[in-house]
C-alpha cells in the first residue's frame, strides 16, 4: 500500500490554525507583579490528551514498541508542567510506550488566551533493532471559547464537533521485514480524553 499525501488538506489544516492564532501572550517574568502572575494563571485551561500502543507483530513477536516524539510546540502555548514536549508523566516527549500497555494520557495545562495552539507528535516504530519513524500527526487546539482539538495525518483532518469525534486512516511504512500497514485512530473531544491510537491494518 502505498501512503499518498494530500497536500491541499494539509495546507487547509495550517490555514485553520492560522486564521484561529491572536496576539503573542508573553509569560510573566520574574520583575513582574504578583498580580499579573494570578491573572495569567486563570487563563489556564486542562484538557487531557492521550496516546495508545495496539501494534501487533506481523512478523511473528508479541508486538511493536513505540517512541513518542514532540515538535512544532512553544512556550508560550503552556501555563503548567503538563504540556506535550515535557517527559513523562507530565508530557510525550520520549515516552516508551510497549504494545497493549494501556493508554498514556498527560493533563495538558493550555494557555486559553492563545489561539493556534499546536504540536506534532511522531510515533517511530523499533523493528530488528532501528528505530522508524511513522507518518507526523498534526494537533492544534482552538481557544477563547471554541475549545475543540483538530487532528491531521497525511491530509486526513478530524476537527472536533458534536457530530464528528472519531476518524482513523490507514498508513503504510517500509521496515527491514518488509511493508508496515497500520492505522492511526484519532478521537477528539472537547468533554472527554483526546487521543491518538496506532493499531494494526484492519479491513473495513
Amino acid at each position: 500500500m502505498k501512503l499518498i499525501r494530500t497536500s491541499l488538506a494539509v495546507a487547509a489544516f495550517s490555514l485553520v490554525l492560522s486564521a484561529c492564532s491572536g496576539e503573542t501572550v508573553s509569560m510573566p517574568s520574574s520583575s513582574e507583579s504578583t498580580t499579573e502572575v494570578v491573572r495569567n494563571a486563570k487563563t489556564t485551561s486542562t484538557h487531557p490528551f492521550a496516546v495508545e500502543n495496539q501494534l501487533k507483530d506481523w512478523w511473528g513477536g508479541d508486538g511493536i514498541p513505540i517512541t513518542w516524539k514532540v515538535s512544532e510546540t512553544e512556550n508560550v502555548y503552556w501555563d503548567g508542567v503538563s504540556r506535550p514536549d515535557a517527559e513523562p508523566p507530565h508530557g510525550f516527549q520520549g515516552l516508551e510506550q510497549p504494545p497493549f500497555s494501556g493508554s498514556f494520557q498527560s493533563p495538558l495545562e493550555w494557555n486559553i488566551r492563545e489561539r493556534g495552539v499546536r504540536f506534532v507528535l511522531t510515533p517511530a516504530v523499533t523493528i530488528d533493532g532501528q528505530s522508524i519513524e511513522l507518518e507526523p500527526i498534526r494537533v492544534g487546539m482552538r481557544g477563547l471559547g471554541d475549545n475543540y482539538w483538530l487532528m491531521d495525518t497525511a491530509g486526513f483532518i478530524i476537527g472536533c464537533t458534536a457530530r464528528a469525534e472519531h476518524t482513523f486512516t490507514s498508513l503504510s511504512k517500509q521496515t527491514p521485514r518488509g511493508l508496515l500497514v497500520y492505522d492511526v485512530d484519532m478521537v477528539c473531544s472537547s468533554t472527554r480524553v483526546a487521543e491518538v491510537i496506532i493499531r494494526n491494518y484492519q479491513k473495513r
